[in-house]
């Protein structure tokens, strides 16, 4: 490490160009622009997006922050790749994801009229539970809602069998 700090000043003579550890890093308001996003602010930026090791499990507060921020994602979400996005890292996390976020996935995914998005999200959810008491919970709470948008679980869906053509070099 000292050799490093011995190198900066002549790497800065040389390149003319100084380190950004000697920068002053430039703020708006009582956020900076450079290190961890702030999520205080809880703006909709991608670098923004509360994660799991940024929040505590037992802090509430950080709990209802972490909704916040994905109720507001899957309200204002405009295409598959937002939502999918956004489901992955619902999912990453320790926590299973609560009624009303799970609830705006849905609606989110009626919106985009990706059926087959909202059945893997009930079916992720599903895996997600830590009981199948809690799983039926959910199913409870949102029932109205599944209903209005017609999604079923994959096990409603029935058996498909798969019909291939009879190919000559197949037999």
């Amino acid at each position: 490490m000292n050799r490093l700090v011995r190198l900066v000043p002549a790497v800065t003579r040389a390149v003319g160009v100084t380190p950004r550890a000697a920068c002053a890093i430039p703020t708006i308001g009582r956020r900076t622009m450079a290190g961890p996003a702030l999520h205080t602010d809880l703006d909709a930026t991608l670098a923004n997006y509360p994660t799991a090791h940024d929040l505590d499990p037992s802090d509430k507060s950080d709990y209802e922050k972490y909704v916040t921020y994905w109720r507001r994602h899957f309200q204002s979400v405009e295409d598959d790749f937002e939502l999918e996005r956004g489901l992955n890292h619902i999912f990453s996390t320790d926590w299973v994801p609560s009624v009303e976020v799970i609830s705006d996935a849905l609606q989110a995914t009626r919106k985009l009229n990706s059926f087959a998005t909202a059945v893997r999200l009930l079916e992720a959810l599903e895996g997600k539970a830590h009981s199948k008491d809690q799983y039926a919970n959910y199913l409870k709470e949102l029932k109205p809602l599944l209903e209005e948008l017609g999604v079923v679980e994959k096990k409603d869906l029935g058996a498909f069998d798969f019909v291939r053509e009879k190919r000559w070099w197949m037999e």
